[in-house]
């Protein structure tokens, strides 16, 4: 996952090499929209990530595969050339007879390919569809959601009508998607698997989609690639350093599996002060954008408002030991002793705890990953003025995972849109528009392993180990929120934004189950509808 130096030395050349190879074979960032506070369905999307995973070597096939057996690839040439795929029924190179297929999204437009990477992307892209006869573009369909006009709607429409398209579907994690899913509308991916795809590989595993989709034994939803990161905790090297706290001792904890609830505390303790002995605190130990920070503990003492069973239903599990433990940490640790409280002043805004973190009035700030993408508000490369004051921002910042509880793990929240195709498809179309995904999703030769992101991350991130080490464990430790698919479930005004400074947890809690548990209730019995 780490880019790798080796990258930029080929970056250079890897246009020069992939002219090569096609002529002998004849060819020619928004801030994402957060549903809710804890981070649930997004209506953004920064698109494929990845160039996918990496190219499968193995030995060179000196005679063509047997009909019938597992798909081969032909030895690669020394000029570069990638090695081609023959198909195990024919024992032929594939041929996908001019086949068009459409990757079909809500926000793709025209784009230029104006990196080293993507210039080498599109060649390689193009040396695909010469090799193995199909065209392929990923394009704005149709609207965002599920309503008249969408992309949604589109779907259902084809599921239902038999079209005879050829069109890979991307929808959002939401309760249309699940009911679509109990109501057979999507192809079960499990009957290609070992064929044309191997969805045991680790570019469609190191996301988990086809496993949160799972029903039985059959794979409804996919995603390529790592996840996109998501929240994690901002700190203030500088108000570090003025506390005697190495802030470099923070990154060291996460990587050998010792940043947890304690240490966070522990750090916040020492950084906490009354700096001009007036009985006030001048610097406190965290701020944060409402009730972000407290379900983030849910998540990281491994618990959920709402599970998904092995039969495709759900099950409310907000009573639970984790979560309990979680929300009295969240609220009766940090928040009542650590929380710098800006809410209830006169003329404060929402957005103030980003004034409050880059002046240097709390160590730690829970937020998300895309504030430091290039450009982004943290980053000082385009001037921000929040509530009327422009924020300072030279303060030097580094960026972590969430620390863990005793129960869970160090954590962030997933949100990836989702890959599908109707179930009215033949097997054969399947097939077939599946090995050109399966291809069309693999690493550029010269960029294994490469996370187009990364180069985003790095011109924002104020440091490298925020993104070799913190983004490189979100993209592969994000957790469903399952809650956020059930209507009528509002984990937000009722709750989340009820949850602050001595407020009664399992009285809040308390309250919200009765109406949670019919929520559940109600969308299990939509789904076998």
């Amino acid at each position: 996952m780490k880019r790798k130096m080796l990258n930029r030395l080929m970056a250079a050349s890897i246009a020069a090499i992939m002219t090569v190879s096609m002529t002998g074979c004849g060819g020619s960032a928004d801030q994402p929209a957060s549903g809710d506070a804890t981070g649930g369905d997004t209506q953004a999307s920064t698109g494929e990530q990845t160039g996918g995973e990496e190219q499968k070597g193995g030995e060179a096939q000196t005679e063509a595969a047997e009909p019938g057996s597992e798909a081969q690839t032909t030895e690669a040439e020394d000029d570069g050339t990638p090695e081609v795929r023959i198909d195990p029924t024919t024992g032929e190179p594939f041929d996908l007879g001019g086949m068009e297929i459409i990757i079909a999204d809500w926000w793709t437009g025209e784009e230029d390919a104006n990196t080293d990477f993507k210039e080498a992307q599109k060649e390689y892209r193009d040396w695909l569809q010469e090799t193995y006869n199909f065209t392929m573009v990923q394009k704005n369909y149709a609207g965002w959601g599920w309503g008249e006009g969408s992309i949604g709607e589109a779907f259902v429409q084809a599921a239902t009508s038999g079209s005879d398209e050829n069109i890979i579907y991307i929808l959002t994690n939401s309760a249309a998607t699940a009911a679509d899913v109990s109501q057979g509308l999507m192809y079960d991916l499990s009957k290609l698997d070992g064929d044309v795809i191997d969805l045991s590989a680790e570019k469609w595993q190191v996301n988990g989609e086809v496993n949160s989709w799972r029903v039985g034994d059959s794979v409804y939803c996919f995603y390529t690639g790592p996840s996109e990161p998501r929240a994690g905790l901002y700190f203030n090297k500088t108000v570090l350093k003025d506390a005697g706290i190495d802030p470099e001792t923070i990154y060291d904890m996460q990587l050998n599996g010792e940043w947890t609830w304690d240490a966070w505390v522990d750090i916040m303790k020492e950084v906490q002060r009354d700096t001009d002995n007036d009985g006030q605190n001048d610097i406190y130990g965290c701020v944060q954008n409402n009730g972000g920070m407290v379900y983030m503990c849910v998540r990281s003492n491994g618990g959920q408002l709402v599970t998904k069973n092995s039969d495709g239903t759900y099950t409310l599990t907000a009573d639970s030991d984790a979560v309990r433990e979680a929300l009295h940490f969240g609220i009766d640790t940090v928040t009542n002793n650590y929380f710098l409280d800006y809410g209830n002043e006169e003329g404060t805004n929402w957005e103030d705890y980003k004034n409050l973190f880059m002046s240097g009035k709390a160590a730690f700030m829970y937020d998300d990953a895309y504030c430091a993408y290039e450009g982004g508000w943290l980053t000082g490369q385009n001037p921000v003025e929040v509530n009327g004051v422009t924020l300072d921002q030279s303060v030097d910042y580094g960026f972590v995972m969430f620390p863990k509880g005793p129960k869970g793990d160090n954590v962030t929240n997933k949100s990836n849109n989702l890959y599908c195709m109707p179930a009215s498809y033949s097997d054969e179309k399947a097939r077939q528009i599946m090995f050109a995904y399966d291809v069309w999703s693999e690493d550029v030769p010269g960029y294994e392993g490469y996370y187009a992101l990364l180069d985003n991350l790095y011109g924002g991130m104020k440091d490298t180990r925020s993104v070799d080490e913190t983004i490189d464990m979100m993209t592969t430790n994000g957790v469903d929120d399952w809650h956020a698919i059930v209507p009528n479930f509002n984990p937000n005004d009722d709750f989340l934004y009820k949850l602050s400074v001595g407020s009664d947890v399992d009285a809040i809690l308390e309250q919200n189950l009765p109406a949670w548990q019919t929520a559940v209730d109600e969308f299990n019995a939509s789904l076998k509808e």
